[in-house]
C-alpha cells in the first residue's frame, strides 16, 4: 500500500535536497509521477508551486507527464517552465501532441534519450539483431523501440545513412543523432551522458556541427518509413503489463510516485 503524498512529504523532499546540495534555492525542480491511478499529482505540483512562492524553488518542470495530465497542472495554475522526455530519431512520441502543448503554453522542451542507450553509435552498425542476450535494463528498452521504430532492417539503415553524414562532418553517429533532434521545433535542449572523460569532445562536437538540407532530407527519408512507437510521452512504459512497461523499475521510492 503506498504512503500518501501531501503536503509535508513534498516539502521534505525539497528540503532534503537544499540540505544534500547545501543551496537556499533549488534553481529547477522536474517533477515527476509514475502511476496516474494513484492520484494526487496536481496537489502535489500546486505544492511545489507554494514553494516556489516562498522562495525554495526557483523553477518548476515536470519529466514523462503526458498532454491530458500537463494540462491538468497548467490548469491548477502551476508554472511549468520545462518538459522532460524521451524524444530521438527512433521515438517521436512528443510530437503527437506534447510539442505542440509546449510551444502553446511556452515551455521548455528538454530531451533525452537521443543515443538510444548507445544504440545510435558505430558499435551496431552492421551487427546482428541484438536478441534474448541484452542484459542491460537501457539496451532492453531501446531495444524494443528499435522493434516498435520498424525493426533492425530499417534501424541499420538509419545507422547507415547517419554513418555517412558523420563521415562527412568528421564526427561520429552519435553527434549527428543528437545534433537532428537538437535542430528539431522547439527543442530547448538535450541531455547526454559522458561515462568517461573520452566523451567530452563528441559531446561538445554538438554544439559546433551544422547540418545542411541533403543531410536532414537523407535523414528524414528514413524517418518517413518508421512505423512506432506510438501514443503519448511515457504511455508504452507506464503499462506495466505490456513488453516496453514489464522492464521498467517501479520501486526507485518507497512512495515511488513523487520523484523530485
Amino acid at each position: 500500500m503506498l504512503a500518501e503524498v501531501d503536503s509535508t512529504y513534498v516539502e521534505r523532499s525539497v528540503d532534503r535536497s537544499l540540505m544534500r546540495l547545501g543551496v537556499e534555492r533549488l534553481d529547477l525542480v522536474q517533477f515527476h509521477w509514475w502511476d496516474y491511478q494513484v492520484p494526487g499529482y496536481v496537489e502535489a505540483a500546486v505544492e511545489l508551486s507554494r514553494l516556489r512562492d516562498q522562495g525554495k524553488i526557483a523553477n518548476i518542470g515536470v519529466t514523462n507527464f503526458d498532454v491530458p495530465r500537463l494540462m491538468e497542472i497548467l490548469d491548477a495554475g502551476v508554472p511549468v517552465v520545462s518538459m522532460q522526455a524521451q524524444y530521438s530519431l527512433l521515438d517521436e512520441r512528443p510530437r503527437n501532441g506534447m510539442i505542440d502543448l509546449c510551444r502553446s503554453r511556452n515551455i521548455a522542451f528538454i530531451c533525452y534519450g537521443t543515443v538510444a542507450g548507445g544504440f545510435l553509435s558505430e558499435r551496431w552498425v552492421g551487427r546482428r539483431e541484438a536478441g534474448g542476450g541484452l542484459t542491460n535494463r537501457s539496451l532492453i528498452k531501446y531495444k524494443l523501440i528499435i522493434d516498435d521504430f520498424g525493426g533492425w532492417d530499417l534501424f541499420q539503415e538509419l545507422l547507415a545513412t547517419l554513418g555517412r553524414i558523420s563521415v562527412k562532418h568528421r564526427c561520429d553517429i552519435a553527434t549527428v543523432a543528437s545534433r537532428a533532434v537538437l535542430d528539431w521545433d522547439h527543442v530547448a535542449a538535450i541531455i547526454v551522458g559522458a561515462t568517461n572523460a573520452s566523451h567530452l569532445s563528441a559531446n561538445r562536437k554538438i554544439v559546433d556541427l551544422q547540418l545542411d538540407a541533403g543531410d536532414v532530407r537523407a535523414i528524414q527519408e528514413v524517418l518517413r518509413q518508421r512505423q512506432g512507437p506510438q501514443g503519448d510521452v511515457y504511455s508504452l512504459e507506464r503499462d506495466r503489463t505490456g513488453r516496453h512497461g514489464r522492464i521498467m523499475k517501479y520501486d526507485l521510492h518507497q512512495k515511488e510516485n513523487f520523484a523530485t
